[in-house]
């Protein structure tokens, strides 16, 4: 079976259209990719999510544009 963690892998800033800030975390999924023959292999990565600084879960809409979900609003990469 193997062994899966998450790790922050980027965080940045973001702004709706009525000029209010938020920051983005990129939570990424590790693989461990470790075996008998290979016991120091890199783990492999895997899915990525994205929420808010306080929990809030986002979308990825596409070219650095995000809805996040509970408030139904969204917000651009700056």
């Amino acid at each position: 079976m193997s062994k899966k963690w998450e790790e922050q892998t980027e965080e940045f800033r973001a702004v709706s259209e009525d000029g209010r800030l938020f920051h983005l975390l990129v939570f990424t999924t590790m693989i461990d990719a470790s075996s008998m023959s290979n016991p120091n292999a890199a783990p492999l990565k895997g899915l990525k999510r994205v929420c808010t600084s306080d929990g809030q879960n986002c979308n990825h809409i596409g070219d650095d544009t995000f809805e996040i979900v509970e408030l139904g609003l969204r917000v651009k990469r700056v």
